[in-house]
């Protein structure tokens, strides 16, 4: 139990991991026909979540039966608070788009139990939390760059969010200009 008290969800695919069936570069690991690399500094970055929040917990929109096996390879499950995967979003269909969108419902969490004011998403896809966005800190999508370091960044923003009242109150939106090198 970390000393601010939320909880934090974490996404999987492109916000941890890479995972194609072919990369531009080598694998770490395979789950099925996918080819796997973790976001370079992830192995930190959720020993800094564990360490600083109250819960961690995994949601994405991919199937548990791909999430588990990938998330076994990153983290020992029972540390966190949940993992949750498609079966827990709602299904959204875009009809422009012709697509369907796995929406993480945070009505789910207030049904859980959680207050939505101690919520924060991490994810790179704000679409998927279209009815929370105050409670969404976006990241870049991940997709296999080594040099990649939006994890460093993210826990420098974490640590001013960890200690707010009401998530929800703080603009998220730009933050990494504040955290990148260079940035004053």
């Amino acid at each position: 139990m970390g000393p601010f008290d939320k909880l934090l969800v974490l996404d999987l695919d492109e916000t941890l991991i890479h995972a194609d069936e072919q990369l531009a570069r080598p694998a770490e690991f395979e789950v099925g026909p996918y080819k796997i690399v973790r976001r370079p500094g992830v192995d930190r970055f959720l020993e800094f979540a564990l360490a600083h929040f109250r819960e961690v917990a995994i949601w994405t929109a991919s199937t548990r039966s791909y999430a588990e096996p990938v998330i076994d390879r990153l983290i020992d499950r029972s540390r966190l608070a949940f993992v949750w995967g498609r079966e827990r979003c709602v299904q959204k269909v875009d009809w422009e788009l012709c697509e369907t969108v796995h929406l993480k419902d945070i009505a789910k969490l207030r049904k859980a139990g959680y207050d939505d004011t101690q919520i924060l998403f991490v994810d790179d896809s704000p679409e998927k939390l279209a009815r929370s966005f105050g409670n969404l800190v976006e990241v870049r999508p991940f997709v296999g760059d080594p040099d990649d370091r939006e994890l460093e960044l993210l826990e420098r923003f974490l640590i001013e969010l960890g200690p707010v009242a009401n998530v929800r109150t703080i603009e998220k939106r730009g933050w990494r200009s504040r955290f990148s090198p260079g940035s004053g």
